[in-house]
C-alpha cells in the first residue's frame, strides 16, 4: 500500500498560511443580472483555458442522510422508521423534491431535501451531480475488515478536527498530522501557468486560512466580506499624521538581517503589493459588477434574509471576473458555511442551512453561465463526515460517509456517481447506528476533479499517495 512521501516543512512553509490581503464586498438584493455585470465579466472571456474549483466546506458535518433521500418504498420506510421519533428529520415524501437518474440504480429513486430548490434545478438542468457515500479511506474496506482490524483506516473518525483535516489533506493516512491540502499540491502544480508576478492569486480562501489550499510553494491569499483590506497604519494616518505612517512605512519595508524577521517582511510586503492588485483587478458588486446574490426565504422564520454562502460566492465571482488583470489561468478558491454539528433541533438548522446551499450554487452557476464561463468554473461540496442515520431526541450524532454535490457545466450532471446505500441499520455499509462506510473515496473525488483541472495521470498520483489503492482505474466520470 502506497504511503505518503514526508516532506521536511521550511521557514517558507512556516509562513506560508501568514495572511495576505483581504477582499470582498455584499450587499444583498433581488436577484438581477445586470447587463453591466454580464458585460464586466464576459469581456475578459477570452482568457485562454481559464478553469477554476471552488471548494463548498459544509463544516460541521452534513447529514447526508437527510440531503439525498432514496424514495422507492422499501428504503423511504426504512429512513422513516429510523428517524419517526425526531421531529421533523422524518420528511413526508410529498414534501421532497423527486430528481431522476440518467443511469438508473437497480430501480431505486431519489429525492433531494425539501429545501434544496435550487441543487433540483440544477440537476434537472444537468448542472449538477451526485457523488453518493463518499468519505476519508486509505484504501477500499468492507465491514467484515473493519470488524477483523486487517486494513487501516484513516484517524480519529468521527472527530472534526481530523476528519476535516483528513478531508482537506493530501492523504487521509495521517489525519491531522498533514501539513499539506490537496487544492495547494494541485496550485503547486499548475500554479506556473500563471503569471509569476501574480502568483497569489491562485489559491484563494473567503473562510480564513485553510489546509485545503496550503503547498509547498504555494501561498494562499485570505479574503473577507468586507472589501480589499490594507494595512490600517498605512491607509489612515497614525495619532492623525503622515508621520507615523511614514514611520510605519519604514519598518515594514526596513532590510532585516534575523532570518524571522526577514521572512515575516517579505510576506507584509506581498500583502501590500496583493492588495493594492487586487483592489484594482477585481470586479465590484452590483449593479456595475457582479450582481448581488438574492436573499433567501428562511424556513425558521419565513422572512428574507441575506445568504452568506452567497456573498461569498460573490467574491468567488468578483475575483474570476478581474482573472486577465490578475495574470491567471487556474484558480482553486475555498469557501464556507458553518453550522452542521447539529446534536439538537437538527430540522430548522438544517432547513435553513440546505435553502442557504441551494440558492448559492444555483445563484452561483447563473452568473458564471451568463459571463460565458459555465464550463469553466466547477464548484463542489466537502465536509467533515457525514451524520448517523438515527436520530438521538431531535439531532443526529457524528458518521462516516456522506452524499455530495458536483456542479457546473462541465459536469456530466442529472445522474449520480457511486452507489447508494442500502438503507437501514445492520446493512453491509452500516458501522451502526447507519454511520456509513464510504465506498467513494476523497481522492476519486478529487482526482477526478483534478483530472478535469488539467493534471496529468502521473501528476494525480503524485499529489493523492493513496490514488493507486483503488483500482488500476479510480477515476468517476462525473466530469466531462
Amino acid at each position: 500500500m502506497k504511503m505518503m512521501n514526508k516532506r521536511q516543512q521550511s521557514r517558507r512553509q512556516f509562513l506560508r498560511t501568514a495572511s495576505m490581503a483581504s477582499m470582498a464586498g455584499l450587499t444583498v438584493s433581488p436577484f438581477l443580472l445586470e447587463l453591466n455585470s454580464v458585460a464586466a465579466m464576459a469581456q475578459q472571456s477570452g482568457t485562454p483555458d481559464y478553469k477554476a474549483l471552488v471548494c463548498i466546506f459544509l463544516s460541521g458535518g452534513n447529514d447526508g442522510h437527510g440531503t439525498v433521500i432514496a424514495t422507492d418504498a422499501e428504503s423511504f420506510a426504512s429512513f422513516t422508521q429510523a428517524r419517526s421519533g425526531a421531529p421533523g428529520l422524518a420528511y413526508p415524501q410529498s414534501s421532497l423534491l423527486p430528481v431522476t437518474l440518467k443511469t438508473p440504480q437497480s430501480g431505486r429513486t431519489f429525492g433531494l431535501n425539501p429545501n434544496l430548490t435550487g441543487v433540483q434545478n440544477l440537476f434537472n438542468a444537468g448542472r449538477a451531480a451526485i457523488i453518493s457515500n463518499t468519505g476519508t479511506l486509505i484504501a477500499p474496506v468492507t465491514k467484515a475488515q473493519i470488524q477483523a482490524n486487517s486494513v487501516p483506516l484513516p484517524a480519529s473518525l468521527y472527530s472534526h478536527f481530523d476528519q476535516s483535516a483528513a478531508w482537506q489533506a493530501i492523504t487521509a493516512t495521517s489525519g491531522s498530522a498533514v501539513h499539506e491540502g490537496w487544492g495547494g499540491a494541485i496550485a503547486d502544480i499548475l500554479g506556473s501557468q500563471n503569471a509569476n508576478s501574480n502568483a497569489a492569486f491562485t489559491c484563494i480562501s473567503t473562510a480564513g486560512t485553510a489546509l485545503f489550499l496550503s503547498g509547498e510553494n504555494t501561498y494562499q491569499l485570505n479574503v473577507t466580506s468586507a472589501g480589499p483590506i490594507p494595512i490600517y497604519g498605512l491607509s489612515n494616518p497614525i495619532f492623525g499624521t503622515s508621520a507615523g505612517t511614514s514611520a510605519l512605512s519604514s519598518i515594514l519595508s526596513a532590510d532585516e538581517t534575523n532570518l524571522f524577521a526577514k521572512e515575516y517582511e517579505a510576506v507584509v510586503q506581498r500583502s501590500i503589493a496583493a492588495q493594492a492588485t487586487l483592489a484594482t483587478c477585481m470586479l465590484p458588486a452590483g449593479p456595475t459588477g457582479v450582481a448581488n446574490p438574492p436573499q433567501y426565504l428562511d424556513p425558521t422564520t419565513n422572512k428574507l434574509t441575506d445568504n452568506p454562502l452567497a456573498s461569498s460566492l460573490q467574491t468567488v465571482a468578483r475575483i474570476i471576473g478581474g482573472r486577465a488583470g490578475l495574470g491567471v489561468t487556474r484558480q482553486i478558491f475555498y469557501v464556507q458555511l458553518g453550522g452542521f454539528d447539529m446534536h439538537d433541533n437538527q430540522a430548522p438548522q438544517h432547513a435553513r442551512l440546505l435553502t442557504q446551499l441551494g440558492s448559492a450554487l444555483e445563484y452561483f452557476d447563473s452568473i458564471m453561465t451568463t459571463a460565458g464561463l459555465g464550463n469553466n468554473v466547477t464548484a463542489f461540496t466537502a465536509s467533515d463526515f457525514g451524520r448517523t442515520l438515527t436520530a438521538n431526541s431531535d439531532g443526529t450524532d457524528h458518521g462516516w460517509g456522506s452524499h455530495h454535490f458536483v456542479t457546473g457545466g462541465a459536469v456530466n450532471g442529472q445522474d449520480m456517481y457511486g452507489q447508494y446505500p442500502v438503507v437501514g441499520s445492520n446493512q453491509a455499509n452500516d458501522m451502526g447506528a447507519g454511520r456509513l462506510i464510504p465506498t467513494v473515496s476523497i481522492e476519486q473525488y478529487a482526482g477526478t476533479l483534478a483530472k478535469w483541472f488539467g493534471l496529468s495521470d502521473g501528476q494525480i498520483r503524485s499529489v493523492f499517495p493513496n490514488f493507486g489503492n483503488f483500482g488500476s482505474n479510480p477515476y468517476m466520470n462525473f466530469m466531462a
